[in-house]
Protein backbone atom coordinates (compact mmCIF):
# COMPACT_ATOMS: atom_id res chain seq x y z
CA UNK A 1 0.00 0.00 0.00
CA UNK A 2 2.81 2.38 0.63
CA UNK A 3 4.11 1.72 -2.71
CA UNK A 4 0.96 2.23 -3.98
CA UNK A 5 0.88 5.81 -2.56
CA UNK A 6 3.84 6.84 -3.64
CA UNK A 7 3.29 5.84 -6.78
CA UNK A 8 0.47 7.73 -7.17
CA UNK A 9 1.91 10.77 -5.31
CA UNK A 10 4.33 10.81 -8.17
CA UNK A 11 1.62 10.88 -10.59
CA UNK A 12 -0.04 13.69 -9.00
CA UNK A 13 2.84 16.04 -8.40
CA UNK A 14 3.26 15.49 -12.44
CA UNK A 15 0.37 16.51 -13.59
CA UNK A 16 0.59 19.19 -11.29
CA UNK A 17 3.80 20.30 -12.73
CA UNK A 18 2.87 19.72 -16.43
CA UNK A 19 -0.39 21.41 -16.00
CA UNK A 20 1.35 24.51 -14.32
CA UNK A 21 3.65 24.47 -17.37
CA UNK A 22 0.97 24.38 -19.64
CA UNK A 23 -1.11 27.02 -18.21
CA UNK A 24 1.68 29.18 -17.75
CA UNK A 25 3.38 29.19 -21.39
CA UNK A 26 -0.31 29.65 -22.48
CA UNK A 27 -0.66 32.72 -20.03
CA UNK A 28 3.15 34.29 -21.01
CA UNK A 29 2.11 34.14 -24.84
CA UNK A 30 3.45 30.72 -25.49
CA UNK A 31 0.67 30.03 -28.17
CA UNK A 32 0.13 33.55 -29.14
CA UNK A 33 0.73 33.69 -33.24
CA UNK A 34 0.85 35.84 -36.13
CA UNK A 35 0.38 35.73 -39.72
CA UNK A 36 1.91 38.96 -41.66
CA UNK A 37 0.93 39.99 -44.82
CA UNK A 38 4.28 40.57 -47.18
CA UNK A 39 4.79 41.06 -50.90
CA UNK A 40 7.46 37.82 -49.97
CA UNK A 41 4.06 35.42 -49.07
CA UNK A 42 1.49 37.15 -51.54
CA UNK A 43 0.79 38.91 -54.86
CA UNK A 44 -0.95 42.50 -55.44
CA UNK A 45 -2.09 43.94 -57.70
CA UNK A 46 -4.74 46.63 -58.98
CA UNK A 47 -8.50 46.71 -59.23
CA UNK A 48 -10.46 49.99 -60.53
CA UNK A 49 -13.26 51.29 -62.05
CA UNK A 50 -12.28 50.26 -65.76
CA UNK A 51 -14.17 46.75 -65.33
CA UNK A 52 -17.22 48.88 -65.35
CA UNK A 53 -16.08 51.09 -68.59
CA UNK A 54 -14.75 54.04 -65.68
CA UNK A 55 -11.92 56.18 -66.74
CA UNK A 56 -9.91 56.10 -63.50
CA UNK A 57 -6.24 55.53 -63.78
CA UNK A 58 -4.07 53.62 -61.16
CA UNK A 59 -0.22 52.73 -60.52
CA UNK A 60 1.28 50.61 -57.93
CA UNK A 61 4.44 50.84 -56.68
CA UNK A 62 5.72 48.00 -54.38
CA UNK A 63 8.80 47.70 -52.20
CA UNK A 64 10.05 45.85 -49.30
CA UNK A 65 8.72 47.39 -46.53
CA UNK A 66 5.31 48.46 -47.90
CA UNK A 67 2.44 48.73 -51.21
CA UNK A 68 1.57 52.28 -52.24
CA UNK A 69 -1.34 53.09 -54.87
CA UNK A 70 -1.82 55.83 -56.77
CA UNK A 71 -4.85 56.71 -57.94
CA UNK A 72 -7.15 59.58 -60.32
CA UNK A 73 -10.84 58.86 -59.77
CA UNK A 74 -12.64 59.77 -62.79
CA UNK A 75 -16.44 59.97 -62.26
CA UNK A 76 -17.68 57.78 -65.53
CA UNK A 77 -18.34 54.72 -64.32
CA UNK A 78 -21.41 54.47 -62.11
CA UNK A 79 -19.58 53.58 -58.61
CA UNK A 80 -15.67 55.25 -59.15
CA UNK A 81 -12.96 53.42 -57.54
CA UNK A 82 -9.88 52.03 -56.94
CA UNK A 83 -8.35 49.16 -55.24
CA UNK A 84 -4.90 46.75 -54.18
CA UNK A 85 -6.02 43.36 -54.47
CA UNK A 86 -3.63 41.21 -52.59
CA UNK A 87 -3.82 37.40 -53.32
CA UNK A 88 -2.80 35.15 -50.21
CA UNK A 89 -2.46 32.08 -52.29
CA UNK A 90 -1.87 31.13 -56.31
CA UNK A 91 -5.61 29.58 -56.18
CA UNK A 92 -8.49 31.42 -55.51
CA UNK A 93 -10.46 28.69 -54.48
CA UNK A 94 -7.37 27.27 -51.98
CA UNK A 95 -7.18 30.26 -49.57
CA UNK A 96 -5.88 30.61 -45.95
CA UNK A 97 -8.19 29.89 -42.93
CA UNK A 98 -7.87 32.36 -40.57
CA UNK A 99 -10.38 30.89 -38.71
CA UNK A 100 -8.06 30.64 -35.26
CA UNK A 101 -7.36 34.40 -35.62
CA UNK A 102 -9.58 36.86 -33.50
CA UNK A 103 -7.87 40.17 -34.93
CA UNK A 104 -6.25 41.88 -37.61
CA UNK A 105 -3.53 44.74 -37.71
CA UNK A 106 -3.90 47.18 -40.19
CA UNK A 107 -1.74 49.91 -40.61
CA UNK A 108 -2.55 52.41 -43.66
CA UNK A 109 -1.54 56.21 -45.32
CA UNK A 110 -5.01 57.56 -46.57
CA UNK A 111 -4.90 61.01 -48.83
CA UNK A 112 -7.94 61.69 -50.15
CA UNK A 113 -10.02 65.11 -51.14
CA UNK A 114 -11.65 64.74 -47.48
CA UNK A 115 -11.01 64.71 -43.88
CA UNK A 116 -11.06 60.99 -41.87
CA UNK A 117 -12.44 59.72 -45.45
CA UNK A 118 -12.89 56.14 -44.87
CA UNK A 119 -10.96 53.22 -46.38
CA UNK A 120 -13.05 49.63 -47.22
CA UNK A 121 -11.30 46.28 -45.95
CA UNK A 122 -12.58 43.05 -47.88
CA UNK A 123 -11.98 39.64 -46.54
CA UNK A 124 -12.90 37.71 -49.40
CA UNK A 125 -13.86 33.94 -48.59
CA UNK A 126 -14.27 30.97 -50.72
CA UNK A 127 -16.61 28.73 -50.44
CA UNK A 128 -17.82 25.87 -52.91
CA UNK A 129 -21.79 26.20 -51.89
CA UNK A 130 -21.84 30.11 -52.52
CA UNK A 131 -18.70 30.86 -54.91
CA UNK A 132 -17.78 30.46 -58.59
CA UNK A 133 -14.32 30.47 -59.13
CA UNK A 134 -14.90 32.49 -62.47
CA UNK A 135 -16.71 34.93 -61.03
CA UNK A 136 -14.70 37.26 -58.31
CA UNK A 137 -17.62 38.53 -56.82
CA UNK A 138 -18.90 35.10 -55.51
CA UNK A 139 -16.43 35.48 -53.10
CA UNK A 140 -17.99 36.53 -49.80
CA UNK A 141 -17.36 39.97 -48.49
CA UNK A 142 -16.70 40.00 -45.05
CA UNK A 143 -15.80 43.86 -44.63
CA UNK A 144 -15.34 46.81 -42.14
CA UNK A 145 -14.59 50.43 -43.26
CA UNK A 146 -12.43 53.01 -41.10
CA UNK A 147 -10.51 56.02 -41.10
CA UNK A 148 -7.14 55.89 -41.14
CA UNK A 149 -5.75 59.12 -41.44
CA UNK A 150 -2.00 59.68 -42.11
CA UNK A 151 0.84 58.15 -39.97
CA UNK A 152 -1.91 56.94 -37.27
CA UNK A 153 0.43 53.42 -37.07
CA UNK A 154 -1.58 50.30 -36.66
CA UNK A 155 -4.93 49.87 -35.83
CA UNK A 156 -6.20 46.32 -34.55
CA UNK A 157 -9.91 45.22 -35.00
CA UNK A 158 -11.65 42.20 -33.99
CA UNK A 159 -12.24 40.00 -36.53
CA UNK A 160 -15.66 39.71 -35.05
CA UNK A 161 -16.39 43.61 -35.99
CA UNK A 162 -16.18 42.49 -39.67
CA UNK A 163 -19.91 42.25 -41.52
CA UNK A 164 -21.05 40.65 -45.00
CA UNK A 165 -22.36 43.18 -47.53
CA UNK A 166 -26.08 42.96 -47.13
CA UNK A 167 -26.30 43.60 -51.28
CA UNK A 168 -24.02 40.50 -51.75
CA UNK A 169 -26.07 38.38 -49.67
CA UNK A 170 -29.24 39.22 -51.64
CA UNK A 171 -27.29 39.10 -55.33
CA UNK A 172 -26.19 35.72 -54.40
CA UNK A 173 -29.00 34.50 -52.63
CA UNK A 174 -27.41 33.27 -49.98
CA UNK A 175 -29.10 30.92 -47.13
CA UNK A 176 -29.23 32.54 -43.78
CA UNK A 177 -26.94 29.96 -42.56
CA UNK A 178 -24.47 31.24 -44.70
CA UNK A 179 -24.71 35.15 -44.32
CA UNK A 180 -22.80 35.35 -41.73
CA UNK A 181 -19.26 36.01 -41.27
CA UNK A 182 -16.45 33.53 -42.56
CA UNK A 183 -12.69 33.15 -42.23
CA UNK A 184 -11.52 29.26 -43.20
CA UNK A 185 -10.87 30.15 -46.42
CA UNK A 186 -9.22 33.50 -47.50
CA UNK A 187 -7.95 34.29 -50.53
CA UNK A 188 -7.88 37.65 -51.35
CA UNK A 189 -7.89 40.73 -49.45
CA UNK A 190 -8.76 44.34 -50.99
CA UNK A 191 -8.32 47.87 -49.69
CA UNK A 192 -10.31 50.00 -51.41
CA UNK A 193 -11.56 53.74 -51.49
CA UNK A 194 -14.23 54.67 -49.57
CA UNK A 195 -17.87 54.14 -49.94
CA UNK A 196 -18.43 57.56 -51.59
CA UNK A 197 -15.75 59.22 -53.62
CA UNK A 198 -15.48 62.00 -55.37
CA UNK A 199 -13.32 62.84 -59.01
CA UNK A 200 -9.66 64.04 -57.26
CA UNK A 201 -6.33 62.36 -56.66
CA UNK A 202 -6.47 59.27 -53.92
CA UNK A 203 -3.50 57.33 -52.40
CA UNK A 204 -3.10 54.37 -50.09
CA UNK A 205 -0.23 53.00 -48.67
CA UNK A 206 -0.05 49.98 -46.82
CA UNK A 207 2.63 49.60 -44.45
CA UNK A 208 1.57 46.70 -42.93
CA UNK A 209 -1.29 43.78 -42.41
CA UNK A 210 -0.81 41.44 -39.74
CA UNK A 211 -3.63 38.85 -38.10
CA UNK A 212 -3.63 38.00 -34.94
CA UNK A 213 -4.61 34.50 -33.54
CA UNK A 214 -4.15 31.67 -30.98
CA UNK A 215 -2.48 27.76 -31.64
CA UNK A 216 -4.77 27.41 -29.25
CA UNK A 217 -7.14 28.93 -27.41
CA UNK A 218 -7.35 28.53 -22.87
CA UNK A 219 -10.73 26.83 -23.26
CA UNK A 220 -9.22 24.20 -25.78
CA UNK A 221 -6.42 24.54 -23.52
CA UNK A 222 -8.23 23.63 -20.43
CA UNK A 223 -10.53 20.75 -21.78
CA UNK A 224 -7.28 19.22 -22.93
CA UNK A 225 -5.94 19.55 -19.56
CA UNK A 226 -9.27 18.26 -17.83
CA UNK A 227 -9.08 15.28 -20.23
CA UNK A 228 -5.55 14.36 -19.05
CA UNK A 229 -6.75 14.62 -15.54
CA UNK A 230 -9.88 12.44 -16.03
CA UNK A 231 -7.72 9.94 -17.91
CA UNK A 232 -5.34 9.54 -15.74
CA UNK A 233 -7.86 9.15 -12.48
CA UNK A 234 -9.84 6.55 -14.27
CA UNK A 235 -6.65 4.63 -14.99
CA UNK A 236 -5.70 4.96 -11.52
CA UNK A 237 -9.50 4.11 -10.40
CA UNK A 238 -9.66 1.10 -12.19
CA UNK A 239 -6.07 -0.15 -10.89
CA UNK A 240 -6.70 0.38 -6.95
CA UNK A 241 -10.70 -0.12 -7.64
CA UNK A 242 -10.43 -4.12 -6.00
CA UNK A 243 -8.27 -3.00 -2.71
CA UNK A 244 -9.83 0.78 -2.43
CA UNK A 245 -13.66 -0.39 -2.60
CA UNK A 246 -14.30 -0.21 0.77
CA UNK A 247 -12.56 2.83 1.41
CA UNK A 248 -14.57 4.77 -1.57
CA UNK A 249 -17.70 3.26 -0.48
CA UNK A 250 -17.38 4.96 2.89
CA UNK A 251 -16.11 8.46 1.05
CA UNK A 252 -19.10 8.64 -1.11
CA UNK A 253 -21.14 8.68 2.11
CA UNK A 254 -19.22 10.97 4.15
CA UNK A 255 -18.93 13.11 0.78
CA UNK A 256 -22.78 12.70 0.84
CA UNK A 257 -23.41 13.76 4.04
CA UNK A 258 -20.65 16.70 3.70
CA UNK A 259 -22.81 17.58 0.42
CA UNK A 260 -26.36 17.55 2.54
CA UNK A 261 -24.44 20.27 5.15
CA UNK A 262 -22.84 22.32 2.41
CA UNK A 263 -26.43 22.42 0.74
CA UNK A 264 -27.84 23.65 4.07
CA UNK A 265 -25.14 26.56 4.85
CA UNK A 266 -25.07 27.40 0.62
CA UNK A 267 -28.99 27.78 1.37
CA UNK A 268 -28.55 29.94 4.59
CA UNK A 269 -25.37 31.97 2.87
CA UNK A 270 -27.82 33.10 -0.11
CA UNK A 271 -29.80 34.72 2.47
CA UNK A 272 -26.64 36.82 3.95
CA UNK A 273 -25.32 37.41 0.44
CA UNK A 274 -28.62 38.45 -0.62
CA UNK A 275 -28.37 41.29 2.05
CA UNK A 276 -24.67 42.41 1.19
CA UNK A 277 -25.51 42.53 -2.29
CA UNK A 278 -28.58 45.00 -2.34
CA UNK A 279 -28.96 48.33 -2.11
CA UNK A 280 -31.03 49.33 1.01
CA UNK A 281 -33.03 52.11 -0.87
CA UNK A 282 -33.50 51.04 -4.27
CA UNK A 283 -33.42 47.17 -3.93
CA UNK A 284 -31.23 46.39 -6.70
CA UNK A 285 -27.55 45.40 -6.29
CA UNK A 286 -24.64 47.65 -5.29
CA UNK A 287 -21.52 48.70 -6.06
CA UNK A 288 -19.36 46.42 -4.22
CA UNK A 289 -20.90 43.23 -5.40
CA UNK A 290 -20.76 44.61 -9.31
CA UNK A 291 -17.41 45.57 -8.74
CA UNK A 292 -15.97 42.02 -7.36
CA UNK A 293 -18.35 40.19 -10.53
CA UNK A 294 -17.02 42.68 -13.18
CA UNK A 295 -13.27 42.41 -12.50
CA UNK A 296 -13.82 38.57 -13.27
CA UNK A 297 -16.26 39.06 -16.12
CA UNK A 298 -14.16 40.92 -18.19
CA UNK A 299 -11.36 38.27 -17.47
CA UNK A 300 -13.85 36.09 -18.83
CA UNK A 301 -15.47 37.86 -21.87
CA UNK A 302 -12.19 39.09 -23.10
CA UNK A 303 -10.29 35.30 -23.12
CA UNK A 304 -13.56 33.96 -25.06
CA UNK A 305 -13.42 36.38 -27.32
CA UNK A 306 -17.30 37.52 -26.35
CA UNK A 307 -18.85 41.02 -26.51
CA UNK A 308 -19.68 43.41 -23.72
CA UNK A 309 -20.82 46.58 -22.84
CA UNK A 310 -21.54 48.44 -20.63
CA UNK A 311 -24.40 52.20 -19.90
CA UNK A 312 -23.56 54.50 -17.08
CA UNK A 313 -26.75 56.08 -16.11
CA UNK A 314 -27.07 59.55 -14.46
CA UNK A 315 -30.22 61.12 -13.08
CA UNK A 316 -30.14 65.09 -14.74
CA UNK A 317 -30.36 67.63 -11.81
CA UNK A 318 -30.50 65.48 -8.93
CA UNK A 319 -29.03 67.85 -6.39
CA UNK A 320 -32.13 70.64 -7.45
CA UNK A 321 -34.43 67.53 -6.88
CA UNK A 322 -33.19 67.01 -2.61
CA UNK A 323 -32.42 71.19 -3.10
CA UNK A 324 -36.38 71.87 -3.69
CA UNK A 325 -38.29 68.93 -2.63
CA UNK A 326 -36.12 67.26 0.27
CA UNK A 327 -33.98 64.27 0.46
CA UNK A 328 -37.06 62.33 1.19
CA UNK A 329 -38.71 62.96 -2.08
CA UNK A 330 -34.93 62.63 -3.87
CA UNK A 331 -35.22 58.92 -2.32
CA UNK A 332 -38.09 58.15 -3.73
CA UNK A 333 -37.64 59.40 -7.17
CA UNK A 334 -34.92 56.97 -7.02
CA UNK A 335 -36.74 53.96 -5.93
CA UNK A 336 -38.68 54.65 -9.10
CA UNK A 337 -36.39 55.57 -11.12
CA UNK A 338 -34.58 52.48 -10.67
CA UNK A 339 -37.68 50.12 -10.72
CA UNK A 340 -38.27 51.52 -14.51
CA UNK A 341 -35.41 50.38 -14.98
CA UNK A 342 -35.06 47.27 -14.13
CA UNK A 343 -38.66 46.62 -15.66
CA UNK A 344 -36.87 47.54 -19.12
CA UNK A 345 -33.76 45.31 -18.84
CA UNK A 346 -33.16 41.70 -19.75
CA UNK A 347 -32.27 38.78 -17.26
CA UNK A 348 -28.26 38.54 -18.46
CA UNK A 349 -28.16 41.96 -18.04
CA UNK A 350 -26.61 42.98 -14.47
CA UNK A 351 -28.05 46.49 -12.84
CA UNK A 352 -26.69 48.04 -9.64
CA UNK A 353 -26.68 51.66 -8.22
CA UNK A 354 -23.09 53.04 -8.20
CA UNK A 355 -23.70 56.13 -6.11
CA UNK A 356 -25.98 58.69 -5.50
CA UNK A 357 -28.07 59.65 -8.51
CA UNK A 358 -25.42 57.33 -10.88
CA UNK A 359 -26.62 53.38 -11.90
CA UNK A 360 -24.89 51.35 -14.30
CA UNK A 361 -26.40 48.38 -16.87
CA UNK A 362 -23.51 45.87 -17.71
CA UNK A 363 -24.71 44.16 -20.93
CA UNK A 364 -22.90 40.75 -21.12
CA UNK A 365 -22.49 39.29 -24.73
CA UNK A 366 -23.84 42.35 -25.88
CA UNK A 367 -21.76 44.64 -28.83
CA UNK A 368 -21.99 48.59 -28.71
CA UNK A 369 -25.19 48.88 -31.19
CA UNK A 370 -27.23 46.48 -29.18
CA UNK A 371 -26.07 48.60 -26.12
CA UNK A 372 -26.77 51.79 -27.61
CA UNK A 373 -30.29 50.68 -28.62
CA UNK A 374 -30.92 49.84 -24.86
CA UNK A 375 -29.79 53.08 -24.10
CA UNK A 376 -32.11 55.17 -25.94
CA UNK A 377 -34.82 52.92 -24.65
CA UNK A 378 -34.00 53.52 -21.39
CA UNK A 379 -33.81 57.65 -21.96
CA UNK A 380 -36.54 57.75 -24.12
CA UNK A 381 -38.68 55.34 -21.35
CA UNK A 382 -37.13 58.62 -18.74
CA UNK A 383 -38.30 61.00 -20.98
CA UNK A 384 -41.53 60.21 -21.67
CA UNK A 385 -43.25 58.66 -18.47
CA UNK A 386 -45.76 59.73 -16.95
CA UNK A 387 -44.47 59.41 -12.97
CA UNK A 388 -46.90 59.28 -9.79
CA UNK A 389 -45.62 61.34 -7.64
CA UNK A 390 -47.38 63.89 -5.65
CA UNK A 391 -46.11 66.20 -7.52
CA UNK A 392 -45.74 67.64 -11.27
CA UNK A 393 -41.75 66.12 -12.14
CA UNK A 394 -40.01 66.53 -14.86
CA UNK A 395 -37.42 63.67 -15.37
CA UNK A 396 -34.90 63.13 -17.61
CA UNK A 397 -31.15 61.06 -17.34
CA UNK A 398 -27.75 61.13 -19.18
CA UNK A 399 -26.38 58.01 -20.01
CA UNK A 400 -22.71 56.77 -21.35
CA UNK A 401 -21.96 54.00 -23.14
CA UNK A 402 -18.92 52.18 -23.86
CA UNK A 403 -17.79 48.26 -25.31
CA UNK A 404 -14.87 46.37 -23.67
CA UNK A 405 -11.80 45.90 -25.42
CA UNK A 406 -8.13 45.04 -24.40
CA UNK A 407 -8.37 47.17 -21.08
CA UNK A 408 -8.73 46.39 -17.38
CA UNK A 409 -12.06 47.02 -15.67
CA UNK A 410 -11.40 50.17 -14.18
CA UNK A 411 -10.17 51.28 -17.74
CA UNK A 412 -13.79 50.07 -18.75
CA UNK A 413 -15.15 51.68 -16.45
CA UNK A 414 -13.27 54.95 -16.79
CA UNK A 415 -14.00 55.20 -20.39
CA UNK A 416 -18.19 55.03 -19.61
CA UNK A 417 -17.77 57.27 -17.03
CA UNK A 418 -15.92 59.66 -19.50
CA UNK A 419 -19.16 59.62 -22.04
CA UNK A 420 -21.47 59.81 -19.04
CA UNK A 421 -19.74 63.38 -18.37
CA UNK A 422 -19.50 64.44 -22.05
CA UNK A 423 -23.48 63.78 -22.51
CA UNK A 424 -23.93 65.78 -19.14
CA UNK A 425 -22.11 68.63 -20.40
CA UNK A 426 -23.24 68.57 -24.04
CA UNK A 427 -26.83 69.41 -22.01
CA UNK A 428 -28.08 66.26 -20.62
CA UNK A 429 -30.93 63.82 -21.93
CA UNK A 430 -28.96 62.06 -24.60
CA UNK A 431 -26.35 59.20 -25.26
CA UNK A 432 -22.77 59.57 -25.56
CA UNK A 433 -20.40 56.74 -26.98
CA UNK A 434 -17.34 55.97 -26.15
CA UNK A 435 -15.40 54.09 -28.90
CA UNK A 436 -12.34 52.15 -27.69
CA UNK A 437 -9.71 54.10 -25.97
CA UNK A 438 -10.76 57.42 -27.27
CA UNK A 439 -10.55 60.47 -24.97
CA UNK A 440 -13.88 61.88 -24.00
CA UNK A 441 -13.79 65.18 -23.17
Amino acid sequence: MAGLNKWLRSIVLFLVFFTIVAYGWYLFGGAQKEYIVTPQNSQYKIIDDSVQSGATTATLEINKHSVFLECNIINKAKWPFCEIAISLTNYIDKGIDLSTYHSVGIDIDYTSPLEDERVRVYLRNFDPTYANVNDPISLKFNAIEYSPGVDDGLKIFPLRNFQVLSWWIAENNIPVDKSSRQFDNISVIEIATGSYVKESYYAIRLNRLVFYGEWISESSLVKALLLLWVVTAIIIIMSERFILDKRIKHTEERSQRLRDANRLLYNKSLKFEHLACTDPLTRIRNRHTVTEWLEEITIQTQSNDIPFSMIFIDIDHFKAVNDTYGHGFGDTVLVKFAETIDKLIRRSDMFARWGGEEFVLFCPETNMSTAVEIAEEIRETIANKVWDFDREFKLTCSLGVAELVNESSEEFIHRADLALLKAKKMGRNRIEISWEHQQLR
